[in-house]
């Protein structure tokens, strides 16, 4: 599945976004500022895991989120594994975007 397919797919399942023409437009998982994206292309959006996958996070729907390139670019400069924070603090951030999503869920 190529990522504006991936885009796509996390779009149908958040309730923020509806389809407006070409683009999704909806809003940032993590700023939850409004957000669009091309659907052919994705570009304007980015596809982000919410817990990464080199911390146990998942490949899948529910690990997907689709946020701003520079709050993807913040998230990981946060939490870049150098500058590791307390697992703790890790856990809880992602915790609160986990809940975001599911609060967002839509069932297609």
């Amino acid at each position: 599945m190529t990522t504006p397919e991936k885009l796509i797919r996390v779009a149908e399942t958040d309730q923020t976004f509806s389809r407006k023409g070409g683009d999704w437009v909806g809003k940032c998982l993590i700023c939850n500022g409004p957000i669009a994206f091309d659907a052919k292309t994705g570009e304007g959006a980015t596809l982000e895991h919410i817990r990464a996958r080199g911390r146990g996070g998942a490949d899948d729907l529910e690990n997907w989120g689709i946020v701003h390139g520079r709050c993807n670019w913040e998230k990981g400069r946060r939490w870049d594994p150098k500058r590791r924070r307390a697992d703790a603090e890790y856990d809880e951030f992602v915790g609160r975007l986990l809940d975001r999503r599911q609060q967002r869920w839509r069932a297609i």
